[in-house]
């Protein structure tokens, strides 16, 4: 049986895909616009990852505790809980239980987190990350050399589409 510092010590090394921005609007705006953000407004797909095409949340994404299940354009899904909110500084989530077979026979959880620091008044650096855990030695080597790109690249793009739509007050 894995003990604690094993699991902590293979966390750390798990494949991570993490995008920092910066954006120029108060934290406060910044995260009551990514937490709740409509997940089809950022994911219009990438490469290798389709596009996320509905949510069936019941209630308003914003506290620990809620789940939904995330639907993409290929018909597959996976399972989203949010684990924890620190509001205006903080929320993490887990996606899991993924309906696709490859990524199912690959990926036990991916572990999300946003990180909202206050620069200036009006400015705010967002660091986002998702941590995948793999099922396996093996399948974490095919996700470092095969996925990771493709989640690290969708990370961007809905980084770039969030900066775009609050800067631009398209909120």
């Amino acid at each position: 049986m894995e003990t604690r510092e094993e699991r902590q010590q293979n966390q750390l090394s798990n494949p991570t895909a993490r995008v920092l921005q910066t954006v120029n609007v108060p934290i406060q705006v910044a995260f009551d616009y990514i937490q709740p953000v409509l997940l089809s407004t950022i994911f219009p797909g990438y490469h290798t990852i389709p596009a996320i095409v509905k949510t069936n949340e019941a209630a308003y994404w914003i506290k620990a505790g809620l789940s939904r299940t995330v639907t993409f354009a290929d018909g597959n899904s996976a399972y989203e809980s949010m684990v924890h909110v620190d509001y205006p500084n903080y929320f993490s989530y887990k996606l899991e239980h993924f309906t696709d077979q490859g990524l199912s026979s690959l990926v036990e959880r991916v572990d999300g987190a946003w990180v909202f620091i206050a620069l200036e008044e009006e400015k705010v650096l967002i660091d986002w990350k998702y941590v995948i855990t793999p099922k396996n030695e093996e399948a974490k080597k095919i996700i470092q050399d095969h996925l990771l790109p493709d989640f690290q690249g969708m990370l961007e793009q809905a980084m770039n589409i969030s900066k775009e739509n609050l800067e631009s007050g398209t909120i």
